[in-house]
């Protein structure tokens, strides 16, 4: 099983719940290197997309995702801290999250609820109103 499945793999139970949206393999594979992963031994127990926004030096995390059977050990805040490490060394200044859930997480780990406006303007026009999420920013130090 190559990553891609294994973050399908990862992914669908959210995916199943409506806490993530779904996405192709070869969406996946297309945008394998936005992804940081964590492995305990060889299983996938955590994974989540950054996307380059290509606007105001934004990142977009996606697909954050971890492991029912590892949520509440810390894994959530080893994700965030790779994932702020790729943001600095992608040189985004700041990165946005799209969420229906979690949202105690972000804020506790330092999100800003904004607003549609707030979106990069390409992220703002695909921006799915029927969906609802709330929007958290964080800036990158």
């Amino acid at each position: 099983m190559d990553n891609s499945e294994k973050i399908l793999t990862l992914i669908k139970p959210f995916v199943d719940q409506g806490k993530i949206l779904s996405r192709s393999k070869q969406e996946i594979e297309k945008s394998i290197n936005d992804f940081v992963l964590i492995f305990d031994q060889e299983q996938l127990v955590a994974c989540a997309g950054l996307k380059d926004c290509q606007e105001g030096f934004t990142g977009e995390i996606y697909s954050l995702a971890v492991a029912l059977n590892s949520q509440n050990t810390g894994l959530s805040n080893e994700l965030l801290n790779k994932i702020l490490a790729s943001a600095k060394q992608r040189k985004f200044s700041k990165i946005f999250a799209l969420t229906k859930f979690g949202t105690n997480w972000f804020i506790k780990n330092g999100f800003i609820q904004m607003n549609i406006s707030d979106l990069p303007s390409k992220r703002q026009k695909y921006f799915n109103h029927d969906r609802n999420s709330s929007i958290f920013f964080k800036e990158v130090n």
